[in-house]
């Protein structure tokens, strides 16, 4: 399983970009969702919209886990592995993994392992690849740049249990 992680403060068009990404990928498609905000898995909401597109969902909240999918709980990482071909991980900024940011204030101060720069590039990190564009993302740009991501998903990706990834993905979770 191939994962996207993308990162980015509120309001800069993550949630429509994984819309899109949901929309232009082959295979099944899992969409791992960590949110410090209060629960927020309703009609409308940001997991009820991959929902839609035909993703399942894994939100992570403080205290408190959702699972949306066919896959019955408990479950190990490596059953997830074995059902998706990709994961969308959104959030969780401070991990070590491999990431796709969206460029808004100080986001770049605090992330690391940075691969994609998605909006204003930054001259300190002249040698990631950037995709210069106005945030928040248009529709025509969202469907653009979710092309460009799956184009070059060898380098904007990562293996689900690559080292990076140890602590996040841990062998099991009940939801």
């Amino acid at each position: 399983m191939r994962v996207f992680h993308i990162v980015g403060y509120s309001n800069v068009g993550k949630t429509r970009l994984i819309e899109s990404l949901c929309q232009h990928l082959n295979g099944r498609v899992l969409v791992l969702k960590f949110s410090h905000h209060s629960p927020s898995d309703r009609p409308g909401s940001d997991t009820d919209r991959f929902a839609a597109h035909h993703a399942d969902t894994l939100l992570m909240q403080p205290g408190q886990t959702t699972w949306r999918s066919s896959l019955a709980l408990p479950i190990d990482w490596p059953q997830v592995a074995q059902h998706f071909d990709w994961m969308i991980w959104e959030g969780g900024k401070h991990f070590p993994t491999p990431k796709i940011v969206f460029n808004s204030a100080d986001i770049l101060e605090h992330v690391s392992n940075i691969r994609l720069i998605i909006g204003p590039p930054s001259r300190k990190l002249s040698k990631v690849w950037a995709y210069p564009t106005c945030l928040p993302l248009s529709e025509e740009t969202r469907n653009n740049l979710a092309e460009y991501i799956i184009e070059k998903q060898q380098t904007l990706s990562f293996e689900w249990n690559d080292p990076s990834a140890h602590m996040v993905f841990h062998p099991e979770f009940r939801g």
